[in-house]
């Protein structure tokens, strides 16, 4: 007679736990060989009456399958409907034991289940040499789990010593912490702080989360903070963050030189980024002027130097700088136009500036970061291409990438919860660098391209379509068939099913067509994504009601009308619509950029909010950004509601002959 190995397995089981019970003895004991897995210790449990016994045992299971290893089991017993209801004696264990396999396992579902069940004191409740374990355990849940304030709240509690640290290292995660912590919980958990400690690191959050405060507000609100708080751990040891801000507006450059082509082909792009760099120069209240109406003349300097009251400009020493007093600038234009970026570097280091931004030619970035090293740091306004060779370390890029729409619009649907994508990319050289950084994007995160199409603007549009959604396929399946049986078969056309949303890279005058013939082909109901591409930033809802329902990513600039430096701008220059628009948004931000490019590479999760997007630098000192999300409603790009939704409408088939080719 044989038996198969999991009836043997029972049976042990089964004779160990009648004999632990016959005998009345406690804590069972089973024999470790006779629990492999946590179905075994499962079942083993449901032969037990139902308490505190039977958690004990579990835990124990537990608890050995974590020191062989195997958080998965271990995972499957703690998440069992056995601890629906830890017992009051338990729980800590409990809680121990789930915190070390939710990490271990980087299961952050069960992290947000088990915070709810967590006060930030929690590893206090701990033996004492039990609670550094239990401290580092429950700050990596916090993580994990996103609770940041809960992160920051622990942090706050705790001392040094117990997570094997110094204040130093410790207040620098509180201020990491709270940087995370969202503004509405910021403002409830300030509004309800009881105790100095907490007390001060929340208003010291929330000073400088206030919108608009400029780099040298930001300064000055650090300074005073120490002043008003004196006593607090947090000015014992700044956050370094905050101590390298201060430092910075130190090193703030004294004198940047603009390079910009003024005249000749590039002349238009040039002339709005100088206009955008200088609306935000003069803008900015650091400057602290009385006429702020002045532009500078090309190749002319402006110097923002505060009237002292006796009719002569004020100047420092910069050694001896007072960085409550306004950051004096000296400002100088340059025309680029008919020399290369080699034969411009002398006469752009005749001024001796600090810091020069440009220049804005392709070519000529590609020149500079070719080069060993540079006498200044500059902020080129576009981006040369990538390549394995070290760049220069004073080269800065910042620019419009499209690569950088491609990695947002592959983030964007995985964060809806959407897998596979059918993608639509123009031909040629634009075309390539968008599928290039879409493709590693996507399957960085997993994502699947099922098919990427691409076109000219010429090719018929109907046909590209009924490609891409796998129509073509369907009808030659059914006239095979009709071949195979020698009759005429009834057929309806059917769009390939494995289709989560679709990727639509095309100029406004393209994507009007693309758009209606999804919904010819029965894909009306995909949601379709595209780059900036298809808006060209002048509102012209008649036309573009044919792509209503598309979401698009685009900058802050064009999608947020709501900025008073915006409103402004608009009122002093009529030509701020379409791609101008967005250049000087561009040169709004290169002003922004060029006194914060020390703390952003200090500082490695440093952002600003800039007009063309969240801004942060990479590890090469290229400047990436996070656009802002708008969907299309009655043929007009609106902001894009948080939870992704796409506006209600009512999508239809069309009829043949009202498909545009």
């Amino acid at each position: 007679m044989s038996c198969h190995l999991p009836t043997l397995r029972r049976l042990a089981l089964a004779s160990a736990l009648a004999a632990a019970l016959a005998t009345g003895c406690t804590p069972i004991q089973l024999q470790d060989d006779a629990l492999q897995t946590a179905s075994d210790a499962l079942n083993a449990a449901q032969e037990m009456s139902p308490g505190e016994e039977t958690q004990r045992f579990l835990l124990r299971s537990a608890a050995r399958f974590q020191d062989q290893g195997s958080h998965d089991d271990a995972r499957n017993i703690l998440r069992s409907d056995a601890f629906a209801n830890p017992t009051d004696d338990l729980a800590n264990q409990y809680l121990l034991l789930s915190m070390a396999s939710a990490v271990t396992l980087k299961d952050q579902q069960w992290a947000q289940e088990l915070v709810s069940k967590l006060d930030p004191a929690q590893f206090s409740e701990y033996p004492e040499d039990v609670r550094p374990r239990a401290a580092r355990l429950q700050l990596s849940l916090y993580e994990l789990a996103g609770a940041h304030l809960d992160n920051a709240q622990l942090l706050m509690g705790i001392d040094p010593a117990l997570l094997g640290t110094d204040r130093q290292e410790l207040n620098d995660r509180i201020w990491r912490a709270l940087k995370k912590t969202s503004d509405d919980q910021l403002e409830e958990a300030a509004t309800s702080a009881i105790g100095f400690e907490n007390q001060g690191w929340y208003e010291l959050a929330v000073t400088l989360r206030q919108p608009g405060l400029t780099f040298d507000e930001q300064g000055r609100a650090v300074r005073n903070w120490q002043f008003n708080w004196s006593g607090h751990p947090g000015t014992e040891a700044l956050p370094g963050e905050l101590t390298i801000l201060t430092q910075v507006l130190e090193q703030r450059p004294d004198r940047i030189t603009l390079a910009l082509p003024l005249s000749g082909p590039l002349s238009a792009a040039g002339n709005i980024v100088r206009e955008g760099f200088l609306a935000a120069y003069y803008a900015d209240s650091e400057q602290n002027r009385e006429d702020t109406s002045r532009i500078p003349a090309r190749n002319d300097e402006a110097r923002p130097t505060p009237n002292n009251g006796d009719g002569e400009a004020r100047t420092e020493n910069p050694g001896e700088r007072n960085t409550d007093a306004p950051h004096e600038i000296t400002l100088t234009i340059v025309d680029t136009h008919g020399r290369s970026i080699d034969e411009l570097i002398p006469e752009l280091m005749a001024g001796k500036p600090d810091l020069i931004v440009g220049p804005l030619a392709k070519e000529d970035v590609a020149i500079l970061a070719s080069k060993d090293s540079l006498p200044v740091p500059f902020l080129a306004l576009n981006y040369a291409p990538e390549q394995g060779s070290p760049q220069p370390a004073r080269l800065f890029q910042f620019g419009l990438s499209v690569e950088d729409e491609a990695r947002q619009i592959a983030e964007k649907i995985q964060q809806e919860g959407l897998n596979s994508a059918l993608v639509l990319i123009p031909r040629g050289d634009w075309g390539d660098r968008i599928a290039r950084a879409l493709k590693q994007r996507m399957d960085e995160l997993g994502g699947v391209i099922l098919n990427m199409d691409r076109y000219y603007e010429e090719d018929n549009l109907r046909n590209v379509t009924a490609e891409l959604l796998g129509i073509n396929i369907s009808r030659e399946r059914a006239i095979e068939l009709e071949r195979t049986i020698g009759i005429n078969v009834e057929f309806e056309a059917r769009r390939r099913q494995d289709v989560d949303a679709i990727i639509m890279v095309a100029e406004p005058i393209v994507a009007r067509q693309f758009k209606p013939l999804f919904a010819y082909y029965y894909a009306g109901d995909v949601p379709v994504f595209s780059p900036s591409i298809i808006y060209s930033g002048r509102p012209n809802p008649t036309r573009d009601r044919d792509v209503n329902g598309v979401f698009v990513t685009d900058l802050p600039w064009i999608l947020d009308r709501e900025p008073e430096f915006r409103q402004k701008a608009y009122e002093q220059f009529d030509n701020l619509d379409g791609p101008l628009g967005r250049l000087f948004a561009m040169g709004a931000d290169a002003w922004a950029l060029s006194t914060r490019l020390p703390l952003m590479q200090q500082v490695s999760d440093t952002r600003l909010d800039g007009h063309t997007g969240e801004l942060w630098l990479d590890r090469n000192n290229r400047v990436h950004r996070s656009q802002m999300w708008g969907v299309f409603r009655e043929g007009v790009p609106v902001i894009a509601a948080e939870d992704g939704q796409a506006p209600e409408e009512i999508v239809e088939p069309m009829e043949n002959d009202n498909v545009i080719d």
